[in-house]
C-alpha cells in the first residue's frame, strides 16, 4: 500500500509524457502545414518555351515563387489557338482549390465563365498578359495592347509613303492582347495608310510565312506589313527576307526572341515593339502571394513597352530589356 503514491506519480508522468509527446507531435504536423508553401497554379496560353515570350514569363514566374515561398504550378495547353484545352486545365486547376490561380486567358470572353467560377470560391485571381471581358480578375498585370499598337503604327508610318498599302497579320482571333494592337495600329494608321482586311497566323510562324508569302506576291503595290506577336513577326520576316522586297515593304513587328532581333539588325524588321515579359511572370506571382496574405492591391498594372530599331537595340539602357538575366524587375 505504501507504494501507491509512487505507482501514481509514476503513471502521471507516464501520462504526461505521452500527452507532451502527442501534442509536440501535433504541433509539428500544425506547425508543418502552416509554414508550408502556398500553391498557387500558374496557366499559360501554350507550354511551347521555344517562344521566347513564353520563356521570359515562366523564368519570372518561377523567381518569384522561390523568392516569395510559393509552389508555383505552371500549366496550359501546347498550342496557343487551343482554348478549350485552356478551359479544361483552368477547370481541373479550379477543382484543386489552390491559394490563388494566375491566368494568361486564350479568349477575351469564352473563359469569362470560369472567372466567375474562381471569384465564387473565394479564389484569388490575377490575369497577366491577356486579359477577361469581366471585371473578375482581382488584378490584371502586362502590356498596354491598345497603346503599344499605337507605337507599332507610328513606327510604321515613319517610313511608309502616304496612304500607302498595309497588311495587318494578327495571330489568334479573340485573344485580348491581339484585339487590343490590332486596335491600336488601325486607329493610328486610319487617314494615313489603306489597311487591308486582318489574317490569322493562330501564333504559328509556318502559317504567317505563307499567309506574308501570298499577301507579298498578290499586292504589288504593299508598302507595309505589322506582324503583331512573336511566331508571326518571325514568319512574315522570313517571307519578306526571300521576297527580296524589304527595301520597299516595311515591316513592323512585336517582340525580341534572339531570331526576331537578327532581323530588326538587318532592317528586314524596320521597329519591334517589345514589352516586358519577365516582369509579367514575376509579378504576377508577387501579386498572388499578396492577395494570399490579405494585401490591397491596386486593379491594374502596366508592364509597359518600348519601340527597338537598329539604331536604338545596343543602347545601354535597352540590353537588359532585349537580353534579361535572371533577376527581379
Amino acid at each position: 500500500m505504501r507504494d501507491r503514491p509512487f505507482f501514481k506519480i509514476l503513471i502521471a508522468a507516464l501520462l504526461a509524457a505521452a500527452i507532451g509527446t502527442a501534442f509536440y507531435e501535433g504541433k509539428g504536423i500544425f506547425v508543418g502545414k502552416e509554414s508550408a508553401k502556398p500553391k498557387v497554379i500558374v496557366i499559360f496560353k501554350t507550354m511551347d518555351f521555344s517562344i521566347s515570350f513564353w520563356s521570359s514569363v515562366r523564368e519570372g514566374a518561377e523567381l518569384a515563387g522561390k523568392e516569395f515561398g510559393v509552389d508555383v504550378s505552371i500549366r496550359g495547353p501546347w498550342n496557343e489557338k487551343d482554348v478549350e484545352g485552356q478551359i479544361e486545365i483552368l477547370r481541373k486547376a479550379v477543382a484543386e482549390n489552390p491559394r490563388a490561380i494566375v491566368l494568361a486567358a486564350g479568349d477575351f470572353n469564352l473563359l469569362v465563365p470560369e472567372a466567375k467560377e474562381i471569384r465564387k470560391r473565394g479564389i484569388p485571381l490575377v490575369c497577366i498578359d491577356s486579359f477577361l471581358n469581366s471585371d473578375d480578375a482581382d488584378i490584371k498585370i502586362g502590356t498596354d495592347n491598345y497603346e503599344a499598337g499605337q507605337k507599332c503604327g507610328e513606327a510604321l508610318s515613319r517610313y511608309l509613303a502616304p496612304n500607302g498599302k498595309v497588311a495587318v497579320i494578327s495571330y489568334i482571333k479573340g485573344s485580348s492582347t491581339a484585339i487590343g494592337r490590332e486596335s491600336g495600329v488601325r486607329d493610328f494608321l486610319k487617314g494615313k495608310a489603306e489597311l487591308l482586311d486582318t489574317v490569322y497566323s493562330n501564333a504559328e510562324s509556318e502559317k504567317a510565312y505563307e499567309e506574308a508569302k501570298s499577301i507579298i506576291s498578290r499586292e504589288k503595290d504593299l508598302g507595309g506589313i505589322v506582324a503583331l506577336n512573336e511566331p508571326t513577326s518571325l514568319g512574315v520576316a522570313r517571307a519578306l527576307d526571300e521576297s527580296g522586297k524589304s527595301k520597299r515593304i516595311v515591316l513592323t513587328s512585336f517582340d525580341n526572341s534572339f531570331g526576331v532581333l537578327k532581323y530588326v539588325e538587318r532592317g528586314i524588321i524596320r521597329d519591334t515593339i517589345v514589352q516586358k515579359p519577365f516582369n509579367m511572370g514575376y509579378l504576377g506571382v508577387k501579386a498572388a502571394k499578396e492577395l494570399i496574405d490579405g494585401q490591397r492591391l491596386s486593379r491594374y498594372v502596366n508592364t509597359g513597352s518600348v519601340d527597338i530599331n537598329r539604331e536604338t537595340m545596343f543602347l545601354p539602357e535597352n540590353q537588359k530589356l532585349l537580353f534579361p538575366v535572371a533577376g527581379g524587375p
